[in-house]
């Protein structure tokens, strides 16, 4: 199973400097992995959270698609208008 980096790191593995970067994709047996287990998620569960933060800007066929009305803009006095006191 692969597994994804959700923050960059660098680190030594044997003796060897590794930099991972954010969204790299390592198998879940790679030593980098070891005790770093919180840097990584998997690959199924970062699609998933993915798949809900997109919006439906359409409704389905056949299904009414809730408006919600603009909220007007607030009205701040112009300053156009002012007179400069000096």
């Amino acid at each position: 199973m692969a597994l994804r980096c959700k923050k960059s790191f660098a680190a030594y593995v044997n003796g060897t400097p590794r930099v991972v970067k954010v969204g790299a994709l390592v198998a879940d047996d790679d030593p980098i992995v070891e005790g770093r287990e919180a840097s990584f998620e998997s690959v199924d569960a970062h699609l998933s959270a993915r798949k809900q933060r997109v919006e439906q800007a359409t409704a389905d066929p056949g299904q009414p698609r809730d408006l919600t009305p603009p909220t007007p803009a607030s009205k701040t006095p112009s300053r156009r208008g002012r007179s400069s006191s000096k």
